[in-house]
């Protein structure tokens, strides 16, 4: 009797450790599968960091949890024409305790792309994995350089397409429009012009630093480097050309490139009564209003040359005046006014400030002197600060001193000194210009927001 309920003591234990061994492989197995909810979740991304190219290998990638690599099988999928598969990896992903995939593919223009589901037996079972949405460029290290006109409502024009002799744009007659040129894939813009359509009114709001002939870094990138901005305004129904743009522009490849802009049309339509109105009125308007911060103000005044040379005189003599200074400046303002000129708001660097330097180093070095034959530490070092002082603002005005300035008689500048080159604007007789560059006979000047060359006879120097 004893033997026999040992029997069944040791048949009870055997299936309770039967059926907790079968407990235990169950929820092994259970953990260790994945279910097609979180596979629905998984997508295949590109790798960060990588440059996404035309004709360049693009890697994606996806991690799988809780599955090991012998239990995938990746197959095979047709992709789009574009689309060219090169390989692919399975690794062990020991931190998610799963099955990484690399797969790589190549695009063979540009444009967005979503590569077709990538199919594949996990746990033998059919399942398939999508793509993220990606957009492929070409690599921008071998773009030659190219203008790009954007206007204000976002469309773009491309120098480097191809003209269709068809319109681009539709605009009203008296609209003013905006449009911005930028340049692409370049280092360095070397010049810069622009011809000014006719029956238009077409002005330049703003030149950006790139137009100095600075270098970039070299990083190569599809961004637009701003060079200068426009309003345009047609005045004539029909189709007009676009202004001719002309950049010379160095290249990733160190290459000197002319660039031009194509004879793209635009049409101007014949505007409403409303939009007409208005039109004039922003014309008349713009006409008629003075900047404040302009350098340089002028009136319909027609000067001779001999009351340019005067005005010069008057200015050199302001300029170099030291006891007389305020007398001298009046001297020039009532010339100015007398010959119905604006009064330039803003004189040339004077120079009393440069004697005033001067004064101040001589007094400073007499005062140490005395302070060191008297011994007193506390003024010989308050002489040396103010000697420093003086000797700082004689450098200053050293260097304002040499700014060449002069008074045009009235004559038309250039975007190259050459006087067969293309008129870039007229300067008014008795414009106070000044001098940045000299080459021979010409000058390039600046006055306001315009610049160009011009020859050294339409120039009375300010001494």
């Amino acid at each position: 009797m004893e033997k026999q309920r040992k029997q069944k003591f040791f048949e009870s234990c055997r299936r309770l450790l039967i059926s907790l061994l079968l407990f235990l492989t169950a929820g092994t197995i259970a953990a260790q599968s994945i279910t097609l909810e979180q596979l629905r979740q998984l997508h295949f991304v590109p790798e960060e960091g990588q440059n996404l190219y035309t004709k360049t290998d693009i890697k994606f990638t996806v991690t799988i949890p809780n599955v090991r690599a012998s239990q995938i099988q990746v197959l095979s999928a047709e992709q789009d024409q574009d689309i060219t598969f090169r390989t692919i990896r399975k690794t062990e992903d020991y931190i998610q305790n799963g099955t990484t995939i690399e797969v790589w593919y190549n695009f063979s223009k540009e444009g967005n792309f979503t590569p077709s589901p990538l199919p594949m037996m996990i746990q033998n079972r059919r399942r398939t994995i999508s793509f993220n949405p990606i957009t492929v460029t070409v690599d921008p290290a071998t773009m030659n350089p190219r203008i790009v006109l954007v206007f204000e409502d976002g469309t773009r024009i491309y120098s480097d397409s191809l003209n269709s002799g068809q319109p681009l744009l539709k605009i009203p007659t008296g609209k003013k429009i905006q449009l911005s040129v930028n340049l692409q894939y370049a280092t360095q813009l070397t010049q810069f012009s622009w011809e000014l359509p006719k029956d238009s009114i077409f002005t330049c709001i703003e030149e950006y630093e790139f137009t100095e002939a600075r270098y970039r870094e070299r990083v190569y990138s599809h961004t637009l480097i701003p060079v200068a901005s426009f309003e345009w305004t047609g005045l004539v129904p029909g189709q007009q050309k676009l202004p001719l743009f002309r950049l010379f522009a160095v290249g990733y490849n160190g290459a000197r490139i002319e660039l031009k802009m194509p004879g793209f049309l635009i049409e101007f339509t014949e505007g409403s009564e409303e939009e007409i109105a208005e039109s004039k009125t922003d014309i008349f308007f713009n006409a008629f209003f003075q900047e404040d911060n302009f350098e340089t103000s002028l009136s319909d005044t027609v000067l001779t040359r001999e009351e340019c040379q005067t005005l010069a005189n008057y200015y050199t003599k302001e300029r170099n005046e030291f006891l007389m200074y305020p007398h001298a400046r009046r001297n020039r303002i009532n010339y100015e006014e007398s010959c119905g000129l604006l009064v330039s708001p803003n004189p040339i660097f004077p120079s009393i400030l440069l004697y005033i330097a001067g004064i101040v180093i001589l007094a400073s070095i007499a005062g140490i002197i005395i302070a060191v034959r008297k011994k007193h530490k506390i003024r010989s070092l308050l002489f040396i600060v103010l000697l420093l002082s003086g000797l700082a603002l004689l450098i200053y005005c050293s260097v304002r001193k040499h700014e060449g300035y002069g008074i045009c008689v009235g004559c038309k500048i250039y975007s190259i000194p050459q006087e067969n080159a293309e008129s870039v604007s007229e300067i008014k007789s008795g414009s106070r210009v000044r001098i940045l560059e000299r080459t021979g006979k010409w000058y390039y000047i600046e006055v306001g927001e315009s610049g160009g060359w011009c020859t050294s006879d339409n120039i009375f120097l300010i001494k």
